[in-house]
């Protein structure tokens, strides 16, 4: 028999925020592999740190890319919404 649970609230919203940044690394990994076969890009710069291209650095870079966004977004609306519960 099947179980009615159903997913909601916060448990959905981390569900997603790890299916975006594992989406997100995935792209950076294939970006890594095939950037460097097409363009001749060795290394990249990013805030004077000079990194090479390659899957497992672009995947890195873009998961912390992405997670740090959406932690910083995740913040922002609980902040919000505090101020939500007040009125």
């Amino acid at each position: 028999m099947l179980d009615a649970r159903t997913i909601a609230g916060r448990r959905a919203v981390v569900a997603l925020a790890i299916a975006l940044v594992a989406a997100t690394a995935a792209f950076g990994a294939l970006l890594g592999a095939t950037l460097p076969a097409r363009t001749g890009l060795e290394e990249i710069t990013v805030r004077s740190i000079t990194v090479p291209v390659s899957p497992v650095t672009l995947a890195v870079y873009g998961a912390v890319a992405m997670g740090v966004l959406l932690v910083t977004l995740g913040l922002v609306v609980t902040v919000l919404s505090r101020f939500d519960e007040g009125a």
